[in-house]
């Protein structure tokens, strides 16, 4: 039965899903890396340990039967039922009613389903990364390269990233002495079965690469070069194939995501590809018209005001927005106008107002007058 709880190991509780597992092994592991702690023999034993207890933790049929010898571990065998065997060093039972009660199928699943032999697990390809950048309003329109610094880990090369090297002459495996064989205890039943370790061959034809521990990986310290197109809005991710972690059992690498965040401008706003400003007019532009220099993301452009313009009328200049990440067109520059009451600074101007106050008779409210 385990002498240790795996779960207290990892600082997890026992309905930590798969991805909770995986991060605290991370940390932890990066933690007690013995390359992190030279010298440290304290720090070497805890990696040890953590990275037995996520050998089992982490897959699926190990768990399983962690679980069940572990809440059974007070549990006494159980002397009712059928007497015991072992014919010829075979598989040993001794049942309960509780276990009668549970099928046959269920008792023989469990003793003579086995774990993946370590030396037959194929391999997998590493974890996906996310790297997050902020970058400046125009950096995203324009574009830009610039080159990051990442902590991670690559394959090991002493081992190729199997974790296992072989050894020059086959040594007697130390879990089961040589016997190929070893007893266990699944709740209330006592079996044997062959040992995982060295596939029931007694002998151990690899051993635990010493230059990465096991792990398959070894820290790395990297620079990238990284190339953000023109059009990147907060919230795009730009994908460096096989930059991301490093593969197990010599798999290929998981990819790494630059997540996006954009910084906000003063004077312009984005929505998709539109390029959104608001451009203060006067009452004379409004009223009779103008042309008029407005701001855009490439320098200054003009635009007509129409007579009559309406505070709030939105004019469109045309491919004067963001470029699109989908190729083709830009996008357009949508210019909000807001008309400016004028200041009134002499008695001319004052005159000139009532004047036109005088001449323009239109009731503007009169579609209230109908509703009261």
């Amino acid at each position: 039965m385990p002498s240790v709880n795996y779960y207290d190991i990892r600082g997890v509780g026992r309905k930590a899903r798969p991805a909770e597992i995986k991060k605290a092994y991370k940390r932890l592991a990066r933690k007690c890396h013995p390359d992190l702690n030279p010298g440290s023999r304290a720090a070497e034993e805890q990696f040890k340990r953590i990275t037995a207890a996520y050998e089992v933790l982490s897959d699926p049929t190990k768990r399983r039967r962690y679980d069940q010898t572990d809440s059974h571990a007070a549990a006494p065998p159980s002397e009712s039922g059928f007497p015991g065997f072992d014919p010829g060093g075979g598989p040993g039972f001794a049942f309960s009613e509780a276990d009668l009660g549970r099928g046959f199928s269920d008792i023989f699943e469990e003793i003579f389903s086995r774990e993946p032999d370590p030396r037959k697990r194929e391999p997998r390809p590493g974890q996906d990364r996310v790297h997050p950048m902020q970058i400046g309003f125009f950096e995203a329109l324009k574009g830009l390269t610039t080159t990051l610094e990442l902590e991670g880990e690559e394959a090991c090369p002493a081992c190729g990233g199997t974790g296992s090297v072989p050894v020059p002459r086959a040594q007697i495996c130390p879990d089961c002495h040589g016997a190929g064989k070893i007893q266990k205890l699944g709740g209330r039943i006592r079996f044997t079965s062959a040992c995982h370790r060295c596939s029931g061959s007694g002998r151990l034809t690899e051993e635990s690469c010493r230059r990465c521990r096991g792990t398959g990986t070894i820290p790395q310290h990297s620079r990238l070069q990284v190339q953000i197109p023109p059009g990147v809005e907060t919230g795009s991710r730009v994908r460096l194939s096989g930059k991301g972690g490093a593969g197990i059992l010599g798999g290929p690498p998981g990819d790494l995501y630059i997540q996006i965040q954009v910084d906000s401008h003063p004077f312009f706003s984005r929505t998709g590809d539109q390029i959104l400003c608001s451009v203060p007019i006067s009452f004379s532009e409004a009223a009779l018209g103008a042309r008029i220099e407005v701001p855009t993301i490439d320098g200054s452009a003009t635009i007509r005001i129409p007579p009559r313009t309406q505070s709030g009328q939105k004019l469109r200049l045309r491919e004067k927005g963001a470029p699109s990440l989908r190729g083709g067109a830009r996008g357009d520059q949508i210019v909000e106008v807001r008309v400016v009451t004028p200041e009134i600074r002499d008695e001319r101007v004052r005159a000139l107002l009532r004047e036109l106050a005088e001449r323009d008779r239109t009731d503007l409210r009169g579609f209230l007058e109908s509703r009261s």
